[in-house]
């Protein structure tokens, strides 16, 4: 218990600090940043954010799918009202693993079922990794060279390579029949029982491949429109990059957010700078990450207004139904 508090507390110092060493060496041209700000067109900024309130849709429906993977039927609208729990629980709590745990507890109590819940939130957030990094895998192959850290440069391909060997071990035939609690006791026997059972969710994925396909096909579409909306921020600001180039960096701005941080804060913001300013100015692409970073705090403050008004209880609907 105290070395998760730690954990999450060490997370918290690292985004924070690194936000703030960013902002510290950006603090010269803070009146320039304001000045892209303002000068922004703000119709784009607008197009942007309803472009994404629809990506969240397609999101909440990867998740649908997956939970009916699991004999888990929720409408589309409360997936999405979970959907935007989850970016809420994501503020907060470490990295974007935050808001699935999150995600599954609430779908379990509207369920009552918990395994196939945590299973199904899993499975969609794998097939969201598995999309970011194949995508930065081909940005690799052509922006590699240009590249002067090399430790991105082997982590995307090395972090790929693992996310397919787990998954070919959740997803390998499973001829062992379910068995019923031995009755042994004990922290680690009730662990190992219930990562058993979340496996034997996880693998009936394995008898569906027209499911996993269709998810890995939305997600795919859902890094492509998510490149594309960085994109018209970067319009909107007044610059210019062959959409084509984002589609080889933006997957890595991603790739990168996914190092243990508070959903990427600090991290993502880095990232942007670091992968941009040799196109549009370090200015122009700390803007970028400050545009972004008030999109992802609307979908949490959204979620926060769920969460307040309108929040989910336990199997038979929400609060107020």
């Amino acid at each position: 218990m105290l070395k998760n508090k730690l954990s999450i507390v060490l997370r918290f110092v690292v985004s924070l600090g690194l936000l703030l060493v960013l902002i510290w060496i950006m603090r010269k041209d803070a009146r320039e940043i304001l000045g892209i700000l303002k000068g922004s067109n703000k119709a784009l900024i607008l197009l942007v954010i309803f472009i994404n309130m629809l990506l969240t849709i397609v999101v909440a429906y990867r998740l649908k799918l997956l939970l009916s993977g699991q004999k888990i039927l929720l409408s589309i609208k409360d997936v999405v009202h979970l959907t935007f729990i989850g970016y809420f629980f994501n503020s907060f709590l470490p990295t974007a693993i935050g808001g699935d745990i999150a995600k599954a507890y609430y779908i379990s109590k509207k369920t009552d079922n918990k395994v196939a819940s945590y299973a199904a939130v899993l499975a969609d957030r794998i097939l969201g990794l598995v999309a970011t990094l194949l995508i930065a895998l081909v940005g690799l192959l052509f922006i590699g060279k240009s590249l002067d850290n090399k430790f991105i440069i082997w982590m995307v391909p090395v972090v790929f390579l693992l996310t397919v060997a787990i998954i070919a071990i959740l997803l390998k035939k499973n001829d062992t029949p379910a068995k019923a609690s031995s009755g042994k006791s004990g922290m680690f026997h009730a662990i190992k029982e219930k990562l058993l059972k979340l496996y034997a969710a996880i693998n009936l994925y394995r008898n569906n491949p027209v499911l996993l396909v269709k998810g890995m096909a939305l997600s795919l579409g859902l890094q492509a429109m998510s490149i594309v909306s960085v994109y018209l921020l970067i319009l909107c600001i007044g610059s210019d990059i062959p959409i084509f180039r984002l589609f080889l960096i933006i997957p890595l701005v991603w790739a990168v957010s996914m190092f243990p941080s508070l959903n990427g804060l600090g991290v993502r913001e880095g990232a942007f700078v670091y992968f941009l300013k040799g196109y549009i100015g370090p200015e122009k692409a700390f803007t970028i990450s400050l545009l972004w970073l008030g999109l992802i705090m609307l979908y949490s403050m959204i979620g926060g207004l769920f969460q307040l008004l309108h929040p989910v209880k336990a199997k038979g609907g929400y609060a107020d139904d």
